[in-house]
């Protein structure tokens, strides 16, 4: 059964225990979390955030709780929201990702009239910025060690985007997921795979030991956000599949699927994004993804 929906919560790092934190953003469109986990001589960042305003109140939050350098930072995946960031962090740092995130970044490229268009409140800020592409890429898995403690890196194939990557603190059963999971906020769809991440989602909860999962949007939660994100994705496969095979064009489609409580959560109109992107897959072009513009903007 669906949580209640929680309709609001607080900007600022969270302490989640362990010597990690997760820096959640309120907000609507391109308004993403960020994390950041403390080792002994130095300081792992998960994502960047979006827009300067964004990522300088994160650094200011990371000078609070710690004066140890940024030592390397973890991409999860290559949407502007988590990556245009890089922008505001030294040149030196080393930048971490799947391989297939760094080869999304250089095919999509960055299209920065787009984003002043559906994000115009950041227009002044969204101007002079470039691409800073992965340093450092992994296949599959990568462990990484600050001092004693063990962090994976795991991608589990083309999910929310082809090159996801979750960050799992294995002893402290802590989550950084990325935007394989968004907690009261409806998940993006235009650039996934949605079959196989509900079978991923469910696979994680049946392997992960899991006590936090900071999500790539909305409040930090525990294992039942992995939950909700496999049960509305497979509402929507179901109710997709459906209209489908009834012959009823895409967007009809979408309207046409009762979301229940699901509607609650933010953004619920990107139900037709999800719809577009099942047809493909049920068409058996699977890789096919939606265009920015006919997601409307994300």
């Amino acid at each position: 059964m669906a949580r209640a929906v929680k309709k609001s919560w607080d900007t600022g790092l969270i302490d989640i225990g362990h010597d990690c934190y997760a820096y959640i953003q309120s907000g609507g469109l391109n308004v993403s979390n960020a994390g950041l986990i403390v080792g002994p001589d130095s300081c792992l960042v998960i994502d960047t955030l979006y827009v300067k305003p964004m990522t300088q109140a994160f650094q200011r939050s990371i000078a609070k709780v710690t004066k140890k350098p940024v030592g390397q930072i973890v991409c999860t995946h290559h949407h502007a929201d988590h990556t245009l960031g890089l922008n505001y962090f030294p040149r030196h740092i080393p930048i971490i990702a799947h391989r297939y995130m760094r080869e999304r970044m250089i095919e999509t490229g960055l299209d920065l009239a787009h984003y002043r268009r559906v994000n115009p409140e950041h227009a002044r800020h969204l101007r002079g910025l470039k691409q800073h592409l992965p340093t450092q890429t992994y296949d599959g898995a990568m462990v990484l060690y600050l001092g004693k403690r063990r962090v994976e890196l795991h991608n589990l194939g083309h999910t929310h985007s082809k090159g996801d990557t979750m960050v799992y603190l294995p002893k402290e059963k802590i989550l950084y997921s990325g935007d394989f999971c968004f907690n009261f906020v409806t998940p993006a769809t235009f650039d996934a795979h949605i079959g196989n991440w509900i079978k991923q989602a469910r696979l994680v909860l049946k392997t992960f030991p899991l006590k936090t999962v900071v999500p790539g949007h909305g409040p930090v939660s525990d294992r039942r956000v992995l939950e909700d994100m496999a049960d509305y994705l497979s509402l929507v496969q179901r109710g997709a599949r459906k209209q489908f095979k009834a012959g009823t064009p895409a967007k009809r489609a979408a309207k046409e699927i009762k979301l229940g409580v699901y509607a609650d959560w933010m953004k619920p109109d990107r139900v037709e994004q999800a719809v577009m992107k099942l047809y493909n897959e049920f068409r058996g072009k699977a890789d096919k993804g939606i265009s920015l513009d006919a997601a409307k903007g994300g």
